[in-house]
């Protein structure tokens, strides 16, 4: 038995270096007695140092615990020391988990489908999407078996005694079976380090809630001191924004709608104008291709539009005003954006060739072409062009 499973609170403690050898490019040590918890269980591992040597890692193989460490070491003697303030939060983290998934499985009978306690913010699944009021009684429930301090025992069954606990949910593996008893509010298989009494939890906050699936959803939360760090941050956050749009903490989100409501009417007045100054455009070169004398028009729009998108805007605009053949373009650092008219008879085998010699890459269909190629391949390509033009 891994002395973890009863004592979460050792973390310095001497043993022996059983075994070295290497493991993705760092020193990987197997200990005859360890106290670090292994990544399992949704739970994250334990760090701190071995000799000095900071372990960066540890986990499960082969049925036993591998330390990773950052430098090298000997065997003999380990002086072992894990880090107190990671492994309580991780207690912190895990022993608010059982309370916060038996709060909502206890009021309303939501499971929690699988957890996962991460670094900064842990999440549950839970079985279906609960709503605001159901998640507010939850986390109200859950911090009040915090506030009264229950005991959190530790109890290890067998086949023939398991079945005298009221499990929250079944264990995943045979043989004997530790169970997490939060006093009088739940009981649960885990092999994770816990808390001893519901008060070291500290608090229990969620955040953030979205729908993975159909018909569940995942929540956030924190505990303890990473709750409390969390709770500074995003208030921070708030009273800062709340500045940026000069309203109260309590009227941002309104704020955000005014100002995205604000925005998009700019945006479509800004649509119209800029759909005004491209007509513009069209009518221009219009005039000037049908004065022209050439099969193929090509005209240079680098300073008449900003983007790929607005050359395709005249491009096609000019489309429908002449039945000429023309191409215009923008250039745009190394690359030349271009949209071609041409014959549909001719277009394909224009397109195949501007593909094969110059690299050009982009399609259409009608005659009507969007492409894109290398600038120094410019005079080329509309030499290209113009010469299966030139006799008109």
């Amino acid at each position: 038995m891994r002395p973890y499973y009863t004592d979460p609170y050792t973390v310095d403690f001497e043993t022996n270096v059983r075994r070295v050898f290497p493991m993705n490019g760092k020193t990987a040590v197997i200990l005859e007695k360890t106290y670090f918890y292994p990544t399992s269980g949704g739970q994250e591992h334990d760090t701190g140092s071995i000799n000095g040597i900071p372990v960066t890692d540890v986990i499960e193989e082969n049925g036993e615990v591998v330390h990773l460490l950052s430098g090298e070491i000997e065997a003999g003697k380990a002086d072992c020391r894990i880090d107190w303030k990671r492994r309580f939060e991780n207690m912190q983290q895990h022993t608010g988990q059982h309370v916060l998934s038996a709060a909502f499985e206890n009021l309303f009978t939501i499971q929690t489908v699988s957890s996962r306690l991460g670094e900064f913010v842990g999440t549950i699944d839970l079985s279906r999407q609960p709503t605001e009021p159901e998640v507010r009684a939850a986390v109200s429930e859950a911090n009040r078996i915090v506030q009264e301090n229950r005991d959190v025992v530790i109890h290890f069954a067998d086949s023939s005694t398991i079945g005298s606990f009221k499990l929250r949910k079944q264990p995943k593996v045979d043989g004997t079976i530790r169970i997490v008893e939060v006093k009088d509010f739940d009981f649960s298989p885990c092999g994770g380090t816990h808390c001893t009494h519901t008060s070291e939890i500290g608090v229990i906050l969620t955040g953030r809630i979205e729908k993975i699936k159909a018909s569940s959803a995942r929540i956030e939360f924190t505990c303890g001191g990473r709750a409390t760090k969390r709770y500074y941050a995003l208030q921070k956050s708030a009273i800062e924004s709340a500045q940026l749009l000069s309203s109260t903490e309590t009227e941002t989100p309104l704020a955000i709608e005014n100002l995205k409501r604000q925005i998009k009417d700019g945006g479509d007045r800004l649509k119209l104008v800029t759909e005004r100054v491209l007509n513009g455009v069209c009518e221009r070169f219009a005039m000037q291709l049908a004065a022209s004398a050439e099969s193929m028009s090509i005209f240079n729009l680098t300073s008449e539009v900003n983007s790929a998108e607005e050359l395709r805007y005249v491009a096609s605009c000019l489309s429908k005003k002449s039945t000429g053949s023309f191409a215009v373009y923008k250039n745009e650092g190394s690359i030349c954006r271009m949209n071609l008219n041409l014959p549909r008879s001719d277009a394909e085998s224009v397109m195949n060739q501007l593909r094969e010699n110059f690299g050009a890459k982009g399609g259409g269909r009608n005659g009507f072409f969007s492409l894109n190629f290398e600038l120094d391949q410019f005079a080329r390509v509309v030499d290209k062009i113009k010469e299966q033009f030139q006799n008109g």
